[in-house]
């Protein structure tokens, strides 16, 4: 039962990692003159569907090797 909750966690935080990552990539990057906090909520929100399919296939990805590492450490 421990491999499958360590798998769900992993993808969880690469997929934010990724997500963020890409929200501050130079060619994803928004031109917004704001205050940091409206800044940081725009640029979420900005391509969500792409980001969020990117950040899904990276973060299956890292919970895919970390399962197979985990299976032949046994």
């Amino acid at each position: 039962m421990k491999k499958p909750i360590t798998s769900l966690m992993l993808f969880v935080a690469v997929f934010i990692a990724t997500y963020l990552m890409l929200c501050y990539w130079p060619g994803f990057r928004i031109k917004l003159y704001a205050p940091p906090m409206e800044y940081f909520v725009e640029s979420v929100k900005h391509m969500v569907v792409f980001k969020a399919l990117v950040s899904a296939v990276v973060g299956l990805l890292a919970a895919g090797i970390g399962s197979v590492m985990q299976r032949r450490a046994k």
